[in-house]
């Protein structure tokens, strides 16, 4: 059986005997039943827990509108027009427009990045920044009642109305993304995010598909409702990049409806834990490097059986995507990780946490345009050229009879 995985902006193929294949994993899609522009219409018309857009700001009013950046497949493009209308209707003019990209601990955007991203000629027309996590152009609005000090940046704490765009998916340890998450960790200080994650990061509710009891998602929350956002609007994407909802008002109450939405297409039931899983990150922008691939490798642990092999295909065209990512791979064992961890977090040291605990249950093959001895030498991951490939070799080592589940959309299914 012929099957399609995808990789950056293209797909590689692989064929598995329908004698091993268990099955392969979609997402259960919903059709639009309307244009993205008249799900967006319609959420801006009858927001959740806030007044419209265009009720809520006035002349003269500053506005910062958050977007996500290049590692996140957010439409923002399709968004960005119906919101500009709403704050125009308002008398809000270009001038008093800053658009903010919630980058969080991720490098500066681009501007060929913002061109795409914003559509249009909105990079060149509006006031644009990335969040810079370690610069000093921070407020700190007060601190959750777990302890973390929120500091948020300065652009979005100064405007009179303050909105977030952004898009509703599964997040393995946030629960979800969307919602809370633009303003924490997106436009947050190092120090904010840094005692959020580890405030919260070894509980073991902070887990992927999870909102209640889940004490990260319960901090973030706490932390941007101290930064006083405005207006939210999400949206929920099939697995073809199809707007299949949008959600606007309040964001919490925005988040949830967003998450409901994502359950019923991305939380699958499997009968049987395969010997093999093959599994792709999704294609472009979430395999844009190591760093955004690893989370289909995480969310696949649920259908691996134990000493089992997970093969990911993953381009990476930005290589490992976090410097200390690679170096925590060099230097420390799980153990002296999580120790370190505990004291001090750091940041793309918690994904080598995680790249060393998966690799307690599972062997790791990849197919990816990364340097091939970086990806041996350091994260530990057999290199192949094709993806029959790797799976000839996994078969070699499981047995001809080894059972195969081939997960395509790795980074958003949660395998239950």
């Amino acid at each position: 059986m012929k099957i399609g995985l995808p990789y950056g902006k293209k797909t590689l193929s692989i064929h598995v005997s329908k004698s091993n294949l268990l099955g392969v994993i979609y997402p259960n899609e919903i059709k639009p039943e309307r244009t993205a522009e008249e799900y967006i219409r319609l959420a801006l018309d009858k927001p959740m827990g806030t007044k419209r857009l265009c009720e809520l700001a006035k002349k003269n009013d500053k506005v910062a509108i958050v977007v996500d950046d290049y590692t996140r497949p957010c439409p923002t493009w399709a968004m960005l027009p119906s919101v500009l209308k709403e704050i125009y209707r308002a008398g809000v003019k270009d001038k008093d427009i800053t658009i903010i990209f919630a980058t969080g601990s991720h490098r500066e955007v681009k501007h060929e990045e913002a061109t795409r991203l914003l559509g249009g000629d909105c990079a060149n027309r509006l006031n644009y920044i990335s969040n810079n996590f370690k610069e000093n152009d921070f407020t700190y609005v007060g601190s959750t009642s777990k302890g973390t000090d929120v500091k948020v940046k300065n652009a979005f704490i100064d405007a009179n109305i303050r909105i977030l765009l952004g898009d509703v998916e599964i997040h393995y340890f946030a629960g979800y993304g969307g919602g809370r998450k633009s303003i924490l960790p997106g436009i947050s200080h190092y120090s904010t995010i840094q005692n959020n994650y580890q405030t919260n990061f070894f509980h073991p509710n902070s887990k992927p598909g999870v909102l209640d009891g889940n004490p990260m998602y319960e901090n973030m929350t706490e932390g941007a409702r101290l930064a006083n956002p405005s207006f939210c609007l999400n949206i929920v994407q099939n697995s073809k990049k199809e707007i299949a909802g949008a959600f606007a008002g309040d964001f919490d109450m925005v988040l949830r409806k967003g998450a409901s939405l994502v359950d019923k297409m991305y939380k699958i039931k499997i009968r049987e834990k395969a010997d093999i899983v093959l599994t792709a990150a999704d294609g472009a922008p979430h395999d844009v490097n190591l760093y955004q691939a690893y989370k289909a490798i995480h969310l696949s642990l649920n259908a691996v059986k134990e000493d089992g092999i997970i093969i990911l295909a993953a381009e990476c065209p930005d290589g490992h995507g976090s410097q200390p990512y690679y170096e925590w791979m060099k230097k420390y064992t799980k153990k002296e990780m999580e120790e370190k961890l505990g004291k001090e977090f750091t940041i793309g040291g918690h994904k080598a946490y995680y790249h060393l605990k998966a690799l307690e249950k599972a062997k790791m093959f990849i197919v990816s345009d990364m340097n091939k001895d970086m990806l041996k030498n350091v994260f530990r991951m057999e290199t192949f050229p094709t993806l029959d490939d790797a799976l000839e070799q996994a078969f070699k080592e499981k047995g001809e009879t080894a059972k195969v589940l081939v997960i395509p959309k790795g980074t958003t299914t949660l395998i239950e």
